[in-house]
This record gives C-alpha cells, structure tokens and sequence, in this order.
C-alpha cells in the first residue's frame, strides 16, 4: 500500500519481535502523519516511556488485560488476568505496576484496573459497542482504534464537544475503514498535552465535533491556547489504527 511517509524515518517502538508501535504503514494522509509526529514532539516523555522494552510477562498481562477487557465488557479483575495470563497471583500485581509505569494502564486504590487504554471504566461521552458489549473509551482517538486492536468491527457513539450533539461512526473491512460516520462532516480535534498521564492531560480534548464550525469555535474559546491538529474521520482512524492495531498482534498476526 502507498504511504505518505518513509516509516523507517519515523519514531516508533518495537513492543516484540517484529511489531513496532504506532505503525506508520498505515497512514496514507500526510495530516494523519503530522498528526503522530506532532504527538510525540509535543508530548516530551511519551515515546521514552513506550521505549523500554516490557519483559515477556508484563507483555502477557498487558495483553490479557485489554482481551479481557473487550471479552468481559469492563475491567478484569486481578483473579480474571490470572486464569487468563497463567502467571502466578503473587507476581501480576507487580506486573500491573509495571504497566501503570509505562502509563499503559492505571489503578484504583484497591490495585484494581480502572483504566487499560483505549478503555476506561469512568463514564465518557465515547461508548464503544463490540459485539453485545458496550465499553468507555478515554478519547475519540482510542475509541477508532479499539476495532484494529481487536480486530473485529465497531460502532461508537458519542457526541459533538461543542453543542453535545450526537456523533455516530461504524467501521467496516475490521476497523481498516469507514462504513458510516454522521453527520458525514463530523471531525476530531488530536491535541498534544501530556503530563506523565494521557488519561488526565491530552485524553479529555481528544474529542469529536460534529463540524469544522464548531471545532474552530471550540479552540477559539480555549485559555489557555490549545496545540493539537485537526483530523477528518478517515484521518483520525488511520491515527488510531497506527496507535492500537499492533497492541494485540503476535508475529506479525492477531
């Protein structure tokens, strides 16, 4: 497939043998490349954080949780990534602090998991729907990419950031792209905060507006001065398609 960008020339972190994240193979509009190279400029930390290497069981518990997650409709419990990791009880907490390290996942105060992006157990405007399971989403972003993840398609509801209108997108091909998207001009604002937690800082503003009109009059309003891109619908899941296809994949495959 073409592309707008050499991905050999962009940041990137190889999360096991042969499959890097973001995969900058699919992204075939240059706004969605200045959109994931923005990110990481902007975002001072984000890639370092990425960059050191999870050990093979931290991988595996990463993995369980977000399966889990999709399978379960909300957050697994520390005794579901058990059964499901295999790895003994006494070592997963340690592997979940790991992970919140990473800003992968975070913890409530029991130790248990309230969030495991793209998925989140707070009520968002983001409702993802897979299959007879509806989930939260922390941000318009994570919510398109959730259908490369899993590799299945979704439909997500939500609405316009600025008027709270509805926003409604489905995808098709699993999650390669856009079956429908209403209303048809309908975008999303990527903005470039990071603090040392996405969920708290860029994720909020990641949002969907049902048009350039009330985009633009939504930054306008912003003190102070938001930095972030606007993306079509297409652009957008080639964004999140980028971030969340290769979570899951295992040689090469899901």
């Amino acid at each position: 497939m073409a592309t707008a960008t050499d991905a050999d020339d962009q940041p990137s972190v190889e999360i096991r043998p042969g499959i890097s994240r973001p995969d900058w193979s699919v992204l075939t509009s240059p706004q969605a490349c200045r959109a994931l190279a923005g990110r990481f400029a902007a975002r001072s930390g984000l890639l370092d954080r990425w960059a050191i290497k999870l050990e093979p069981d931290a991988d595996r518990v990463w993995r369980a949780t977000l399966q889990l997650y999709a399978d379960l409709g909300q957050a697994p419990t520390r005794a579901d990534i058990v059964a499901a990791s295999r790895i003994a009880v006494g070592d997963v907490g340690s592997l979940l602090d790991s992970l919140r390290s990473h800003d992968l996942i975070d913890l409530d105060a029991a130790g248990e998991i309230k969030l495991a992006y793209p998925f989140t157990q707070a009520s968002t405007a983001h409702r993802i729907h897979v299959g007879d399971n509806t989930l939260n989403a922390l941000c318009a972003i994570d919510a398109l990419g959730v259908a490369a993840m899993l590799q299945t398609d979704i439909a997500i509801s939500s609405s316009c950031h600025r008027c709270g209108g509805v926003v409604q997108v489905a995808t098709t091909a699993k999650g390669r792209a856009l079956k429908s998207v209403v209303p048809v001009d309908a975008v999303v604002w990527y903005d470039f905060a990071y603090d040392g937690s996405a969920a708290t800082s860029c994720c909020p503003a990641i949002t969907f507006f049902c048009s350039v009109e009330h985009r633009c009059l939504w930054l306008e309003a912003q003190m102070p001065k938001r930095s972030g891109i606007e993306l079509t619908m297409d652009e957008a899941l080639q964004v999140g398609r980028a971030i969340f296809g290769p979570v899951l994949m295992l040689n090469g495959s899901s």
